[in-house]
């Protein structure tokens, strides 16, 4: 048997094999999408950007219990396949409530245009980690917490802690000049592992570890290579259990998330580098991501002592690559084509993610 297809534990929670789905912003429609991806025989799938405090625009959150009985419902898709649910815990890079007061008036005043939107948001996630005063980021430490003892209450089978977003501020020098006890940049991850791990006991804690790539300039929130090491000890004292490791964020979009022609991000399994980095440091379980496709290169990945292989926009091009794979019908996998038309496009709409090479799934979506 193909080591992709073997278990793999994570703390007290075992995965029937090493496929995650990775974090992604699906859009409308995640309950559908979930169903197919669960079916298709992934082990994981993390639930993406659930906020710890309200949400723009309604986006379900973990601030409260309200989204209970939608959570449940994504819970239960998974666990009838025999497929893992993992909750992606995140706070905004940016101030909410004031972000969010421009959009109504963008929308509703017509006093901003959404070009002007976009600029305050930027500007705001330029200054908003130093902004914060300490008791605000007490306060920040705190709903991390508590929202990962509510998605252990709803049934969620683990939390992923993203270390981007406002933790990626916070970790990096473009964005943390703070003088104060969070100037030190594994300040704030350190003291949110420790409190969610001081919540929720003996529960599995994955944290999303984003990594700046700096001499190609990818990637400005996030840790830089040579911080690996050091952040990796430190969270593992902290009570971390598995890492996923990505790109950092807080720039273009396409980084994160290449497209096949990508001017330095072209190779399958391109982030696998930044994985293979942390695996010096941790015998915890390493999941990497980066267009990976082919089923021997994630094996030689394995091979090299990642223990766990993340898709995202190839499972949305074919939910079915598992038990595909598993059968060894390789042929008849619909293989990404990485151009980024209804997946990255449907991020950057709200619309449901997509893909050009299923078009009869979004006319179903449509009935």
């Amino acid at each position: 048997m193909n080591q992709v297809f073997t278990p793999v534990s994570i703390r007290n929670v075992s995965l029937k094999n090493r496929i995650v789905f990775a974090p992604t912003s699906v859009g409308r429609g995640e309950a559908a999408i979930c169903k197919e991806i669960a079916a298709g025989g992934c082990g994981l799938y993390i639930m993406a950007d659930l906020s710890v405090v309200p949400s723009m625009m309604g986006a379900p959150s973990l601030d409260s219990d309200r989204y209970e009985a939608y959570f449940k419902q994504i819970i239960d898709l998974c666990h009838s396949h025999g497929c893992k649910i993992s909750a992606q815990l995140f706070h905004p890079e940016y101030d909410v409530a004031a972000i969010s007061l421009l959009y109504r008036k963008a929308r509703e005043e017509g006093s901003m245009s959404p070009e002007d939107v976009r600029r305050a948001l930027a500007e705001s996630t330029r200054t908003y980690c130093d902004q914060l005063t300490a008791d605000q980021v007490r306060d920040i430490i705190r709903a991390f917490a508590e929202a990962a003892e509510r998605a252990k209450s709803f049934g969620f089978d683990m939390v992923q802690i993203h270390g981007d977003r406002l933790i990626g501020s916070f970790t990096s020098p473009l964005f943390n000049h703070r003088q104060d006890e969070f100037g030190a940049h594994s300040v704030v991850p350190e003291q949110i592992v420790k409190a969610v791990r001081e919540t929720v006991g003996d529960f599995p804690v994955d944290y999303k570890l984003t990594v700046r790539i700096e001499e190609e300039g990818l990637g400005r929130g996030g840790i830089s290579q040579e911080e690996v090491g050091e952040f990796v000890r430190k969270l593992d004292a902290c009570g971390v259990d598995s890492y996923h490791v990505a790109l950092a964020n807080h720039t273009d979009v396409k980084d994160t998330i290449p497209a096949r022609n990508h001017e330095k991000l072209k190779e399958e399994g391109c982030f696998a580098a930044l994985a293979l980095e942390v695996k010096k440091y941790t015998d915890r379980p390493v999941c990497t991501v980066g267009k990976l496709q082919h089923l021997d290169k994630m094996e030689a990945l394995l091979e090299q002592g990642i223990e766990m292989i993340g898709m995202s926009r190839q499972l949305v091009a074919d939910p079915a690559w598992p038990k595909k794979a598993e059968a060894g019908d390789l042929d008849s996998i619909r293989y990404c084509l990485y151009c980024n038309q209804k997946c990255l496009g449907a991020l950057k709409s709200g619309a449901s993610i997509g893909c050009v090479l299923r078009p009869e799934a979004q006319e179903k979506e449509k009935r």
